[in-house]
């Protein structure tokens, strides 16, 4: 594994990734990350509070245009963070912080899935006056936690 890693961070990509002077380089993909992440995290903050009782005047069913958003906002993500990984890959693929980073955005990924199927199926669509099943609304507890932990691991690598 660690020859893998080697070798992708020596690539040429990696190498102008992290030696290019220009701004297209790593400052762009690192702000392209973060583009990511607020279009996925705040997509998903915006649906999980009001799963959990905030903004109660929004339709819930309103808030199905979230999901393209959050999706969006992850294959930003995934694309601009293999990215950043590759640039230093023999450092971050051999941490745990970096295992845990990628465990709590599975889950986070898995959550949004679940609460889509929860609160969104054909089967039970949400009505402005439903009341928003404990199942949902323990999903999206999940998910807050999930985001928030995610991103203190991605901020922690930078100081490890």
């Amino acid at each position: 594994m660690l020859q893998f890693l080697t070798w992708l961070e020596g690539s040429r990509f990696s190498l102008w990734l992290v030696q290019s002077d220009t701004i297209w380089a790593y400052p762009t993909v690192l702000t392209l990350h973060t583009v990511g992440l607020a279009l996925l995290v705040g997509a998903n903050a915006a649906l999980d509070l009001r799963l959990l009782g905030a903004g109660r005047k929004i339709p819930i069913d309103a808030l199905t245009v979230a999901f393209p958003v959050m999706w969006t906002g992850f294959w930003i993500n995934a694309i601009s963070g293999a990215m950043l990984f590759a640039a230093d890959a023999t450092t971050k693929g051999t941490t745990t912080i970096f295992q845990l980073k990628i465990g709590v955005i599975v889950l986070g990924v898995v959550t949004i899935w679940l609460i889509k199927r929860a609160a969104f199926s054909t089967s039970f669509r949400l009505k402005p006056e439903a009341t928003v099943p404990l199942t949902a609304k323990m999903l999206a507890a999940t998910s807050l936690v999930n985001w928030t932990v995610a991103i203190a691991l991605g901020r922690f690598m930078a100081y490890v």
